[in-house]
């Protein structure tokens, strides 16, 4: 059995999180932690938790645990993970992974130090649909991928005192709607695509307040010789979470990352293929960390993937800055 405990027990964790671990035969919630005592207690007597914590080094010193789920604003990922994984314990961070493709580095590096499982949390992977459109452009069926395209935008544009504005400060994100909703489509290009060699991009900010962008288009160029582009938006209304597939005989539309349909065109037709989502989006990704504590070699999303996505990121936010292509 799996013993996890999850540290920042906010929205996601709440939603997504817990739900899923509870959820998986092997696994069990043995200890959550947040600063806020009264909605961590109302929590614990919410989800049946038998231990809860308002200090994280407090949880790891006195909690049973085997793995621990962080899920704070990203600039404590990496702290907290390192001292997760100094006490032997394995570790599933939130997507992006850290701040900085120097922190992502150190933590695969601390990981494999201590001879424990590193993962992010990148569940878009396991959404049937994505799978299905990963098998369909593997199997060669459309010829070879040429480029891809994505959309990443969201109406999300709080006032600072607001609880949730975190985002907007740099030191506490990381950066804007590129880290926030751009790396799950940075981590689906990836896995099709494979490593990146050179990213361009411009950044603005026009309607959020902070000191992060806003706005952020950005081009990567692959090893593999694929291209592909995206756009990361905030404060605009409907979001996007689109992308989209050319290949040599061939194109795939996906309108929504985290829904159930694509529609392939192919020789002249075009026809809609479903792939339902499942209720519980985190339980894959609890599944596919917990096979790679038993056998390594089976896990997915590992750290690797996330320091992928966040070398390209660094790379993307340089180039804005810049005014330059970035070479990886």
């Amino acid at each position: 059995m799996l013993r996890w405990g999850i540290v920042g027990f906010g929205d996601i964790a709440a939603k997504a999180v817990a739900p899923a671990i509870r959820a998986h035969a092997g696994s069990e919630l043995a200890a959550i932690c947040r600063r806020n005592p009264v909605a961590l207690e109302r929590q614990r007597q919410a989800f049946d938790v038998p231990q809860a914590f308002t200090d994280y080094d407090e949880m790891l010193r006195r909690a049973p645990l085997d793995a621990v789920y962080v899920a704070t604003p990203v600039h404590l990922h990496a702290a907290q993970t390192l001292a997760a994984l100094d006490r032997g314990l394995h570790v599933l961070v939130e997507k992006p992974m850290a701040a900085t493709a120097a922190e992502a580095k150190a933590m695969v590096e601390r990981a494999e130090q201590r001879g424990v499982r590193l993962g992010v949390a990148y569940y878009h992977q396991f959404i049937p649909i994505n799978a299905f459109v990963r098998d369909l452009v593997a199997s060669g069926e459309l010829g070879e991928l040429t480029a891809l395209h994505g959309n990443a935008s969201s109406s999300y544009n709080p006032p600072l005192d607001d609880p949730k504005s975190w985002r907007l400060i740099r030191a506490a994100g990381g950066g804007g709607p590129l880290m926030d909703l751009g790396s799950h489509r940075l981590q689906t290009f990836c896995s099709l695509a494979g490593p990146a060699r050179q990213v361009a991009a411009f950044s603005d900010r026009r309607r959020t307040a902070g000191d992060v962008e806003d706005v952020l288009s950005l081009i990567v160029d692959y090893d593999s010789g694929v291209q592909a582009t995206l756009s990361s938006i905030w404060g605009i209304d409907p979001a996007r979470g689109d992308y989209e597939i050319w290949c040599a005989n061939g194109y795939v539309n996906v309108p929504y990352a985290r829904g159930d349909e694509c529609f392939v065109t192919q020789n002249g037709r075009r026809r809609r293929e479903t792939h339902p989502a499942p209720e519980l989006h985190d339980l894959p990704l609890i599944e596919d960390f917990a096979a790679g504590v038993k056998s390594p070699e089976r896990q997915v999303l590992t750290g690797d993937v996330g320091l992928e996505v966040q070398r390209v990121i660094d790379a993307a936010y340089r180039s804005a800055a810049n005014g330059v292509v970035v070479r990886l």
